[in-house]
């Protein structure tokens, strides 16, 4: 979700975005079953562009998902007080949301097709004379070799070996939800509210303080993170599972795999997984645990261990054939997911005021919101970044398994131990 405020000209909007879409096709596709095999299939039309009013504190409103079997990966909301569809000219603050099914995008790419639609918006009033960043949708075919040659692939395979010992781990480990329950979604009402987001911004003080923390303590801002969701989940569970299971906490981190050779990419899904696994009674507020998260995710970058996740799925879908029984929703796989997409629409090459990206003279780019997907068993999944100087972490949450103000309660505490008050 990019929030603007200023005047919004829908029309010019809705131009730029049938321009980017050119660059980005997987946008419009759909997915069709051939011969039991599940296939791109472009749908050749933009997507409707719905209007919708503002919800109480800017929330994101009500949405039912994304069934790629029967409608393109893309839908666009723009959310503003003025809900009138023959009303093109929108003042105040209009929040315009993006939902992308993650198969065809992940948050990189999404960034990246907002950016060529702002760019778009921008050139189309003559705002200003930006230039039309390169895209080659014909590269999308090899987007499976992520920017290397097989021979280069094959090279990776020494520097695997911990990986391989890894994902072996990861199948043998037994991964604890965060709750106990397990929703039924079978349910003739659903109770569950989707899209269920909490967001939080940091003031420019709150974003130091982080900085400082993670500094002091000799980790990344992205360790400072992972500690702190381990601590939550730790600390959430000792207040509200009487009836805890044995086993381990498990964070899965998105790894971007993109090399200068995808630069040229249009938006699509090029990111792997990697995993940390700890015992709910060895997570301790002490530098020996923030070394350790510290050193493992150094190892992970150093091996260039994201390629195990790929590597195992190659493995995994040679010898079962498909990924069907992986995914079986029966078992829980992640207890949470942590992503940190860094900083944002820092390279859109617009003009900023106070850091802000400006797309007009009476527009202005003043927030973002990423939420990535959560699949069943996995509570939540929180997203970090940084945008005009200052950070902003979203939690997306199950409320089939979590009430609102018992995600809010983690929140908070992600966000008091990272950025404590000085």
């Amino acid at each position: 979700m990019i929030k603007l405020r200023g005047q919004l000209d829908v029309s010019v909007f809705e131009s730029a975005l049938s321009e980017a879409l050119d660059n980005h096709p997987l946008l419009t596709c759909s997915v069709t079953e051939m011969n039991s095999q599940f296939c791109w299939q472009n749908t050749g039309k933009m997507p409707v562009v719905i209007r919708k009013p503002l919800e109480e504190g800017h929330r994101f409103p009500a949405a039912k998902g994304i069934d790629l079997l029967r409608e393109p990966s893309l839908k666009v909301t723009i959310c503003n007080e003025n809900t009138d569809p023959a009303e093109t000219q929108l003042d105040g603050q209009t929040n315009i949301i993006f939902e992308i099914h993650h198969s065809a995008s992940d948050a990189a790419g999404a960034i990246r097709f907002i950016e060529d639609i702002l760019r778009g918006y921008a050139k189309q009033i003559g705002f200003t004379c930006v230039q039309k960043t390169p895209v080659e949708p014909g590269l999308l075919v090899h987007r499976g070799t992520f920017g290397r040659k097989p021979r280069t692939i094959l090279q990776t395979l020494p520097k695997q070996f911990w990986g391989l010992f890894r994902a072996w781990t990861f199948l043998l480990n037994r991964v604890v939800p965060l709750t106990s329950g397990k929703p039924d979604r079978n349910a003739p009402t659903p109770v569950a509210d989707y899209p269920a987001i909490l967001h939080r911004d940091f003031t420019a003080t709150e974003t130091q303080n982080v900085l400082l923390k993670a500094k002091r303590l000799g980790i990344t801002i992205n360790d400072l993170f992972l500690c702190a969701a381990f601590f939550a989940m730790k600390n959430w569970q000792e207040q509200h599972i009487s009836d805890k299971k044995k086993g381990n906490f498990r964070i899965a981190v998105p790894t971007n795999l993109r090399t200068p050779a995808d630069d040229l990419m249009p938006a699509a899904n090029i990111v792997s997984m990697v995993f940390l696994d700890r015992k709910p009674e060895k997570i301790q507020d002490l530098p020996s645990f923030h070394q350790g998260i510290y050193r493992e995710m150094q190892h992970i970058k150093r091996c260039d261990l994201g390629w195990a996740f790929i590597h195992g799925l190659t493995a995994y879908r040679c010898v079962f054939g498909s990924f069907r029984k992986m995914i079986q929703q029966d078992r829980c796989w992640t207890t949470v997911t942590v992503s940190n997409l860094g900083r944002v629409f820092a390279d859109v090459s617009l003009p900023t005021r106070e850091g802000r990206v400006q797309i007009s003279e009476s527009l202005t780019l003043i927030g973002v919101e990423t939420s990535p997907p959560i699949r069943p068993w996995t509570a939540l999944g929180i997203s970090v970044m940084t945008y005009a100087g200052c950070m902003a972490i979203n939690l997306h949450y199950d409320s089939a398994l979590l009430a609102r103000f018992d995600a809010q309660s983690i929140l908070d505490s992600i966000t008091n131990y990272v950025a404590p008050p000085l």
